[in-house]
């Protein structure tokens, strides 16, 4: 039989989880909007179709994937985004580059920088890639060398078909787009790791405690349990801002950053409120009380705080209250992550995992916790032997 227990526990911890994960995904927007991250992505990829790459070594291109506040502002890339094709689709502020455009605006804009504003002919596109390739090798160069072989080889395919050539390019556009929605999401998911570690630190969620704390008070599982029952009939926010591909998508979340705010501030009442339930915090209270139970010997402490973070003259105290100036809330919180930095590294990654996914996995065991209730509760309908046929007389 299953135990119900167990079950319980796993419901609880993996809603934390998921408000923890939606209050790392609300944070991250925000910053991608401030940063402008998907516009810089947008020209990241931008810039890895019109230049070769640079050869750099295994450190460096791991440095380079921890860099998110890339500008590429070299060669053909500077000229494409300069052009009123592209340079009016963005805002005339601090980030005037488009967070998106269309498979056509980039194959305009190409083809004006490669063959001018002249009518396009076959001939002209020939003779013009022709040049392109071979001013690859010097300092006039147009394009680098791979670049400009590899939109020549479009124009190969296209069999010298202008429409087809302008339709490879923006297949070629399109399909690089697909791929940069996924460096997008490893970006977003670097963020989130980095977020949940913080944030485990911040509410003092070590995944181990939690569930420690679930097994043995039957109170808070219970009411977090609850919570997570209430929260999954009311379907309540599910954010997964990295599956965003479109102007149109992106402005249901990004058109208003005031939405975002108050989706933070009601998650933020929810973790404050299963916090209070578990009894974890990163930030100590500037009185707290503490007396030793005469039967177990443990220090209960209140409102409560981990006894490991305390430093030992306050540790030490048996009976009385301790007392916090800003110095000593500093030096707890600091130590925080010395004594659980396993539990925050669990619990960042699960955060980094994503809203969604434990959203869904919520939904699952709460339907399973559903059938096994239900199925326990149920009348037996098995025939009572007492006035089974058999044991009639007469």
């Amino acid at each position: 039989m299953f135990d119900s227990v167990a079950l319980d526990v796993v419901v609880g911890l993996i809603f934390i989880y998921l408000l923890y994960s939606l209050f790392a995904t609300v944070i991250s927007e925000i910053i991608a909007t401030k940063l402008g991250l998907r516009a810089r992505n947008l020209k990241e990829a931008i810039d890895r179709m019109l230049n070769d790459e640079v050869e750099t070594g295994w450190w460096a291109r791991l440095w380079d994937s921890f860099r998110l506040l890339k500008n590429p502002d070299k060669g053909i890339t500077k000229e494409f985004y300069d052009h009123p094709e592209i340079k009016y689709l963005g805002s005339s502020g601090i980030f005037r580059n488009p967070s998106s455009f269309k498979a056509v605006s980039f194959s305009k804009t190409l083809l004006h920088l490669l063959f001018g504003d002249e009518q396009l002919t076959r001939e002209k596109i020939d003779a013009r890639l022709k040049e392109v390739i071979r001013l690859a090798e010097g300092a006039d160069k147009v394009l680098d060398t791979q670049t400009a072989r590899y939109i020549n080889s479009l124009w190969m395919e296209a069999y010298g078909d202008i429409t087809k050539f302008k339709l490879q390019l923006e297949t070629w556009f399109d399909r690089t787009m697909e791929q940069a929605t996924e460096w997008y999401k490893r970006k977003i998911q670097i963020i989130l790791l980095i977020l949940g570690f913080l944030i485990a630190w911040c509410f003092n969620a070590d995944t181990f405690t939690i569930v420690n704390k679930l097994s043995r008070d039957n109170d808070a599982r219970d009411k977090i349990v609850s919570m997570a029952n209430a929260y999954v009939q009311n379907n309540k926010i599910q954010l997964d801002t990295t599956a965003i591909k479109s102007a149109k998508e992106l402005n249901t979340y990004t058109e208003k950053l005031d939405s975002l705010l108050v989706i933070k501030r009601q998650i933020e009442s929810e973790i404050g409120e299963t916090s209070t339930l578990l009894g974890i915090g990163g930030w100590p209270a500037d009185v707290v009380t503490v007396h030793t139970d005469p039967r177990s010997g443990q220090r209960i402490y209140a409102p409560q705080i981990d006894r490991e973070a305390l430093a030992e003259d306050k540790s030490a105290i048996e009976n009385g209250e301790i007392k916090f100036t800003l110095r000593d809330k500093i030096g707890y919180f600091f130590t925080l992550p010395c004594v659980h930095f396993w539990g925050f590294f669990v619990t960042a990654i699960a955060i980094s995992l994503g809203a969604p996914f434990w959203f869904d996995l919520l939904n699952k065991l709460m339907q399973l916790r559903t059938s096994l209730k239900q199925k326990s509760t149920s009348p037996n309908n098995s025939v009572d032997s007492s006035v089974s046929p058999l044991n009639r007389e007469g």
